[in-house]
């Protein structure tokens, strides 16, 4: 779903409005937005790659017409503060990976902490430089390898 409209990026830090959450939400000035639901985001001009996050939660608490993504994230994916990107609504279909695969090094995960990592997995966005965190603990870093 194509919203074709420009909104102005604001950075938040881990914790902000009392989540750690990597996008946040205004479901007024998104109203067709649902939880669960997949963003891209990236700015008009730019060529890198956009960036796709998963809605966790929806704040009414942001500016109008602005859109918040924690600021680590945008510095992955090379983002700037208080410029104008572009968003639009993603079918998961077109974003989905039929396979990932994950190696854990010097670090012992039993099965049943891997069954319950699995799970909080499925159905994720997950991005390079992402911390993947489960029950307090972080369990691993995501790299990509070619």
């Amino acid at each position: 779903m194509k919203i074709n409209k420009s909104y102005k990026l604001v950075l938040h830090k881990k914790g902000f409005g009392g989540s750690d959450d990597e996008l946040v939400v205004n479901p007024k000035v998104f109203p067709q937005v649902g939880l669960r639901d997949i963003i891209e985001i990236a700015h008009p001009t730019d060529e890198y790659s956009p960036l796709l996050l998963q809605v966790k939660s929806l704040k009414e608490d942001l500016q109008k017409d602005s859109i918040s993504v924690d600021q680590t994230v945008a510095q992955a994916f090379k983002l700037r503060a208080y410029q104008d990107v572009i968003v639009n609504i993603v079918d998961p279909k077109d974003v989905t990976l039929d396979l990932v695969e994950l190696t854990f090094k010097d670090q012992y995960i039993g099965r049943g902490d891997m069954w319950r990592l699995k799970k909080s997995l499925v159905s994720t966005c997950a991005y390079v430089t992402q911390k993947v965190e489960f029950a307090g603990i972080r369990f691993c870093e995501i790299f990509t390898y070619i």
